[in-house]
């Protein structure tokens, strides 16, 4: 046997060992990362989402049924506020809710893209230290804090770009879900300081580790949920127009309603 190839053996020997024992460690810096996210529950962030892509849902189906009423050469008539339209647009919108549940609110997305920001973020040591303390009392009371802080900033990105729309007509019920979600976490987040039973809270809160994952949830997981609102909102025009058939049947109507 050469000493080149006793070499490669050695190597290849070493790489393959290396892999056996770094596998088990991998697997445990996962399951410890989806153990942090199971802690959250990220309700308001979702009801802003909710809010905000219901929102970019109904503009999406007003601007296809104007597209269609200009097409078709309705006219002024043709507008939010006639029977027809209003029947139309209230389909359509229908139409995309179960692609925003599965596409945003089902947060079945996540966990990938939380998994990916943990194992870059955070050592396995750090990884288990996180999810044992959010695995506390004062832990998941804390994770609400940080839910709600989150969901301040994702908000505040909403609402500070203008793209969240005051009183928008068509998203009340999503307006008045995030208004009672949001108190709602509001109340079950607080919890006393100064209490002797919330000590650890407070000394992971004071930590250089607590403040890393704040950062890291402020700044990261903000970014992922801001950005997946990015997306789900840019599809739904083409999802509109793939719907438009629905409003086809208004459309008649108003025709032969209007006939001048």
């Amino acid at each position: 046997m050469s000493l080149a190839y006793a070499s490669r053996v050695l190597l290849c020997a070493a790489t393959l060992a290396a892999s056996l024992l770094c596998a088990p460690a991998h697997a445990d810096a996962r399951a410890s990362a989806a153990s942090m996210l199971s802690a959250h529950t990220w309700r308001t962030t979702v009801a802003l989402g909710d809010r905000y892509l219901k929102q970019q849902a109904v503009l999406a189906v007003r601007a296809e049924l104007a597209a269609r009423g200009r097409a078709q050469g309705l006219g002024k008539a043709w507008r939010m506020g006639d029977s027809h339209w209003d029947a139309a647009e209230a389909e359509m919108v229908e139409s995309l809710m179960p692609r925003l549940r599965a596409e945003w609110s089902s947060l079945e997305w996540l966990a990938p893209e939380w998994s990916g920001m943990a194992l870059a973020s955070f050592t396995p040591a750090e990884l288990d230290a996180i999810a044992a303390h959010l695995s506390t009392d004062v832990g998941r009371k804390q994770a609400k804090i940080l839910d709600q802080n989150v969901a301040f900033h994702v908000g505040g990105a909403l609402t500070m770009s203008g793209k969240l729309i005051d009183g928008f007509r068509g998203t009340e019920e999503e307006q008045r879900t995030l208004t009672y979600v949001y108190a709602e976490e509001d109340r079950a987040m607080r919890f006393s300081a100064a209490g002797s039973d919330n000590m650890e809270g407070q000394r992971f809160a004071l930590s250089d580790l607590g403040a890393k994952y704040q950062k890291a949830l402020v700044i990261k997981v903000t970014g992922i949920f801001s950005a997946r609102m990015d997306r789900v909102a840019s599809a739904l025009p083409e999802a509109a127009r793939a719907q438009s058939a629905l409003a086809d049947g208004y459309l008649a109507r108003f025709r032969a309603a209007n006939p001048g």
